[in-house]
């Protein structure tokens, strides 16, 4: 065997090269291809919204709203219970400021019971407790001043009530899901049972206690407006007839107690039975408003916040 020898020789169509070029010349040349774009994974961001779009979107929304199915149905069970608790604190204002604390803890403790299940919060009973402590805490810490203010040591509740809601997720051992959520929704309802303490400065003095009667009689007189929320051709006009039964009511019960007059009682049965109606307006779109716990606790939300309300338009009606 010739050592010296080549796979190619000139007999098998000479040198390498040669051999390589007709090969290379044959092979297809790549012409580029347009791709189109790959489609976004399912779990991928989509790109943010520009101003001008969500600029356009919320002007479509303004100009056609459209409600969730859970706002165009009655709630009685709230309006009923609106009614009862309303009923319940104007006897005991009148009866004795010890007494109205003792209705607005209840309230408020009502508040706690269905609070974070309105609201969503992945710790309930923590979010009940930091709710509902205060809640007994703050009408008695504001019913224990003798004089001016009557409100001081209410603070000294919420920070107790804050205490608990900070030691509570500190102590919770299931990984804290939802934290800012948890902390937020027992938050707002602290500020709730806060607002709900203004009610009681209005018992100690005979014309502010007028004030607040005239308040919860028309806070439960506008409840009923909530009915219109199956008639389509009545729901836009759900606040406007809320604050005509608020003004209404708030009149009649003036003029039953030889309250305020005409005006002062319209004007606080307008104001106090909108900020109402809006409360349990709120939350008759969350997908818990369903069960009978979350509508008694958004009514007796919607009896304890416009408490800011009436007592802020006492000051400016005394003056």
């Amino acid at each position: 065997m010739d050592e010296d020898s080549s796979d190619v020789t000139p007999e098998a169509g000479g040198t390498t090269s040669d051999a390589v070029a007709p090969a290379a010349a044959s092979a297809p040349v790549p012409v580029p291809a347009l791709v189109p774009e790959p489609e976004p994974a399912p779990g991928a961001q989509p790109e943010p919204e520009t101003r001008a779009a969500r600029r356009a979107r919320r002007d479509a929304v303004l100009h056609e709203p459209v409600l969730p199915a859970l706002a165009t149905v009655p709630r009685p069970v709230t309006v009923a219970a609106t009614v009862v608790l309303a009923g319940l604190l104007i006897l005991a204002l009148v009866a004795d400021p010890v007494l109205l604390a003792a209705g607005l803890a209840w309230a408020g403790i009502v508040v706690a019971w269905g609070w974070p299940a309105v609201h969503g919060s992945s710790s309930r009973f923590g979010s009940s407790l930091a709710i509902g402590v205060p809640a007994v805490l703050a009408p008695a810490a504001g019913v224990a001043s003798p004089e001016e203010p009557y409100l001081r040591l209410v603070p000294v509740a919420l920070i107790i009530g804050l205490a608990i809601m900070f030691g509570h997720q500190i102590l919770r051992r299931d990984g804290r899901p939802r934290l800012t959520d948890s902390i937020g929704v027992t938050s707002f309802g602290l500020a709730v049972i806060a607002l709900g303490t203004t009610w009681l400065p209005l018992s100690r003095g005979d014309f502010t206690t007028q004030i607040a009667v005239v308040a919860f009689v028309a806070i439960a007189t506008a409840s009923f407006a909530d009915l219109g929320a199956g008639m389509a051709a009545l729901r836009p006009w759900m606040l406007p007839a809320a604050m005509l039964l608020g003004g209404l009511g708030a009149i009649i019960a003036a003029s039953v107690i030889d309250g305020p007059g005409v005006a002062p009682a319209a004007l606080v049965g307008f104001v106090c039975a909108a900020v109402s109606h809006a409360m349990r307006r709120v939350h008759s779109v969350l997908p818990a408003i369903t069960t009978v716990k979350s509508q008694m606790s958004s009514a007796a939300a919607a009896l304890l916040v416009p408490g800011v309300v009436a007592y802020g338009l006492s000051l400016l009606i005394i003056g």
